[in-house]
């Protein structure tokens, strides 16, 4: 996708009626940071797009950051934790510096494995389709911590918020932290069609699981939402990243999230009566407290 065509597909994602509703505008300056982290989807511009603008519509609300972590899931099957420690991030709409004091603070006071090869993000979109978002409200004036999770255990979980959440009080900075997933995963590609295919149940069985995640990372409780996908077998595929997200924003003091929008790619795609590939998408804020 070349830079017109991304800057159609964003600016579509935004105006949606399940979007925002109006373009994306950018920062005016340095503006008080009211906002600490958000969660927002990763699916593509013209599924989760709509959604993924209500996080990138409110951060362009408030003052622009040094800089962003994003936090995603690796959908590539690599087992480790990636942070990438230098050089840069190229979209259609420019280039981004890596943060490398910031990434490498975070790397030091891991004790799990930790894998810094470029390589190791190859093919990976859940942070990539996040940059052009990030760009149309922040130009290139902030640099960019990219952190991949292939393993969710609690020890990574845990660690990786801490770690992240002495970095940024120790860097003196003004950052915003991201954590991207997609909710539920439901029907045959997924292999997960637990009341068959008939749409209304389906999107109803959605609806309720993803409303009982939600509610877990609203009230920032990161080890109940782990142990709640884990033991459920729930599809969202980015309970780590989320879980770190809450550890970071917990010990920076935020007490609470809150609800931007959640809609299916059902809601916004369409579909018959019955459905064969259901995911469920929400945006969610962090004030300061």
């Amino acid at each position: 996708m070349n830079g017109p065509e991304l800057r159609h597909a964003i600016n579509a994602a935004a105006t949606s009626k399940f979007g925002p509703g109006f373009p994306l505008t950018p920062v005016k300056g340095k503006d008080e940071i009211k906002i600490l982290g958000f969660v927002v989807p990763h699916a593509g511009y013209s599924y989760s797009g709509p959604i993924a603008a209500h996080a990138y519509s409110e951060l362009s609300t408030q003052g622009a950051p040094d800089s962003v972590i994003i936090i995603g899931p690796n959908h590539m099957g690599y087992p480790g934790t990636y942070i990438m420690k230098e050089g840069k991030w190229e979209s259609p709409f420019g280039i981004i510096d890596v943060d490398q004091s910031l990434s490498n603070s975070i790397i030091d006071r891991l004790s799990v494995p930790v894998d810094t090869n470029p390589l190791a993000q190859d093919g990976e979109h859940s942070i990539e389709v996040q940059i052009p978002f990030l760009q149309s409200v922040l130009g290139d004036k902030f640099k960019l911590v990219p952190i991949s999770m292939g393993t969710y255990t609690s020890q990574v979980v845990k660690e990786l918020g801490e770690a992240i959440a002495s970095s940024v009080k120790m860097s003196g900075k003004d950052v915003i932290i991201i954590a991207t997933t997609d909710f539920t995963h439901y029907g045959i590609v997924y292999g997960y069609t637990p009341v068959g295919l008939k749409a209304r149940e389906a999107k109803k069985w959605v609806y309720e699981v993803d409303n009982k995640l939600i509610k877990l990372i609203t009230s920032m409780s990161a080890e109940e939402l782990l142990e709640t996908v884990s033991s459920n077998g729930y599809t969202m595929c980015g309970s780590g990243p989320v879980a770190s997200l809450l550890i970071a924003l917990r010990k920076l003091g935020v007490k609470e999230g809150k609800l931007l929008r959640y809609a299916t790619s059902y809601d916004i795609a369409g579909g018959g009566e019955t459905v064969e590939a259901m995911v469920g998408y929400a945006a969610i804020e962090f004030p300061r407290d």
